[in-house]
């Protein structure tokens, strides 16, 4: 019978630990709960692999050979080790004692809408939680950075790219609004007209120059003047208070950043938008990642 190091495995060597630690082949059976006779044929097994007795008889117990005593701390470590590859760290986030570190990718918008309520949900737990806010301007970006691990999670619009290592979950929807202030304005933007008559501000993230409103208004052979190109959402109410210049923006801005603003539908059929969250498959099992997960699509919900 061909026989070689190959054939140890996790439980012939937690045999050869439980044998060393209790000095007693009967001992080891009751401890496994086990039969002696499957203790024993276990022991011949590791003799014949590992090519050394292992345990002598001494008397009415049994004594570790030298070869025995030099290579139990190493299986020792062995098995703590397979163990932790499959040990779920728990993680609560009301125990003082524990911590966490989040590094997340997503822009103005998400940080307006969901995350100053996470940041609430944060700084009321008792473990130590410590996040860090990355801008990001694009699919291409987020999904590079969250393989290299820039960002360990992200919160962007949602994609219709799939990508094996990459996971995502849909959060929430959204529709977009005309804003403008009221006092510089005779009417509201409300018709195809109007709206292509005013002066426009638009929030464009990063490089990027497509927008989907213009493509929209090119393919009914209409087009806009953007008199102000912006790349935070932040800067918007600002920029355009006390003017008659509109901003097409998502609809929940209205309770945020655009309070005190008037507003009114798009007059056109543009689609509503969903967000979603992003991680990579490395932090699926990550105790913390998920809850920071689940803490996000419950505020999500909650919207």
């Amino acid at each position: 019978m061909s026989i070689d190091e190959l054939d140890l495995d996790y439980r012939l060597l937690r045999l050869f630990l439980t044998i060393y630690d209790e000095g007693s082949v009967t001992a080891a059976a009751n401890r496994l709960a086990v039969g002696q006779p499957t203790v024993s044929h276990g022991l011949d097994r590791l003799r014949q692999i590992i090519g050394d007795p292992l345990f002598v008889r001494s008397g009415r117990s049994i004594s570790p050979t030298a070869h025995a005593d030099e290579i139990a701390p190493q299986v020792r470590l062995l098995l703590q080790n397979m163990r932790d590859l499959t040990r779920v760290v728990t993680f609560d986030p009301n125990n003082p004692d524990h911590s966490a570190r989040f590094v997340l990718g997503t822009n103005d918008y998400e940080v307006a809408v969901i995350l100053a309520t996470l940041m609430k949900r944060l700084n009321a737990c008792q473990a130590d939680i410590r996040l860090k806010v990355i801008p990001i301007t694009g699919e291409d970006q987020m999904i590079s950075w969250l393989r290299d691990g820039t960002i360990d999670h992200a919160i962007s619009i949602e994609t219709s790219g799939k990508y094996g290592d990459i996971t995502q979950q849909g959060l929430f929807q959204e529709k977009t609004r005309c804003f403008y202030d009221a006092s510089c304005h005779d009417a509201p933007p409300d018709t195809l007209e109007r709206y292509c008559a005013a002066k426009h501000a638009r929030v464009m993230l990063g490089a990027n120059e497509n927008s989907a409103v213009d493509d929209l208004l090119r393919g009914l052979g209409r087009s806009r003047k953007t008199v102000l190109q912006i790349s935070t959402f932040a800067s918007v109410a600002n920029m355009i208070r006390g003017t008659d210049i509109i901003a097409t923006l998502p609809s929940r801005l209205s309770d945020g950043m655009m309070r005190g603003f008037a507003r009114c539908e798009l007059p056109l059929e543009f689609p509503d938008y969903s967000f979603a969250q992003y991680w990579h498959v490395r932090n699926a099992a990550d105790a913390a990642h998920k809850w920071l997960r689940g803490e996000l699509f419950k505020i999500a919900r909650s919207l």
